[in-house]
């Protein structure tokens, strides 16, 4: 007698878990169908958008290969947009799918600007409109809590944009300025005797112009972004503020140093000097020795005494 009532006790347990592992089934099987969805949808949206800024790419381009004097550390800032939003993202606990229709304002705000751009033609707006439409996708895609952690991201976007020469014709010239009684300092440390009119230098056996490409403004820019990274990268304060503060004077100080060598470099060796590779490479050095100098800063740690 005893044997039925654990036969019936088996067959109710078996039927029990059948429909609970049904619902496990299907409700896996219901995820997994969303996954292809959501990523056809955003390899949808990224398509879209590279297509729509192609050509806005393409001029970027251009003006970040046109030589080392024109907004060449740009070239750089995609990529490390790209780190950052991977870093962030991969460090993101969260799996579920956000979005937010805020979006929707910057891509409308942003798309705008292209379309009024196709029309004047001055390629900057349509530049600008990509990098507003940037979080609008962002917002689409990830949510809004993903592109409130990412809002740095879209500050750093700003610096792949070439300025134009109108906006800053005024600091140029206080850039030249600088740098020319800069170098006239930097030479009287050294006995050698120089003088100065206005941009221009005269020496015993050459004279150099401090113009726009020599005034450093290239190199000021690249190390205002680069400060900006570092900073983002140290955890303390006091460190960030010192680092976003000594990134014009470092820049500046770069920049004097290179054309008082140059200025050497004519004098001893003549003019044609910068004909040769000699003028471009001492614009990427330039840069390379501010990076450094001001990566020495920005990487310092502060040491934390009690009381």
């Amino acid at each position: 007698m005893s044997p039925e009532p654990k036969a019936q006790e088996r067959e109710y347990d078996v039927s029990d878990a059948a429909p609970r592992l049904s619902e496990t089934s299907d409700s896996a099987g219901s995820r997994r169908a969303g996954l292809p969805h959501d990523r056809a949808a955003h390899t949808t949206w990224i398509t879209l958008a590279i297509l729509v800024f192609a050509p806005t790419i393409y001029w970027l381009w251009q003006r970040w290969t046109m030589d080392v004097w024109h907004d060449v550390h740009g070239l750089f800032i995609p990529f490390i947009v790209a780190y950052f939003i991977y870093r962030a993202l991969r460090s993101d606990k969260t799996t579920e799918a956000e979005q937010s229709a805020w979006g929707f304002l910057f891509l409308i705000s942003g798309l705008a600007m292209i379309v009024l751009d196709s029309a004047i033609g001055t390629q900057l707006l349509a530049a600008l409109g990509m990098v507003v439409c940037l979080p609008g996708l962002s917002l689409l895609l990830l949510g809004g809590r993903r592109t409130r952690a990412l809002a740095f991201v879209w500050v750093l976007s700003l610096f792949m944009l070439p300025i134009p020469a109108a906006f800053v014709e005024s600091l140029i010239l206080l850039l030249r300025r600088a740098t020319a009684a800069g170098t006239e300092y930097f030479y009287a440390l050294l006995a050698i005797p120089v003088m100065r009119v206005d941009t221009l230098l005269f020496l015993p056996k050459a004279s150099m112009s401090i113009n726009d490409g020599c005034s450093g403004f290239s190199v000021l820019y690249a190390s205002v972004a680069f400060a900006l990274v570092l900073a983002y990268l140290n955890s303390s304060w006091r460190i960030r503020v010192i680092t976003l503060a000594m990134a014009i004077p470092v820049a500046m100080l770069c920049n004097v140093l290179r054309c008082s060598l140059l200025g050497l470099a004519m004098e001893r060796w003549g003019t044609g000097i910068m004909d040769t590779a000699m003028h471009p490479i001492s614009g990427m050095l330039n840069f390379a020795v501010a990076a450094a100098l001001l990566t020495y800063v920005g990487t310092l740690k502060l040491r934390s005494s009690a009381g």
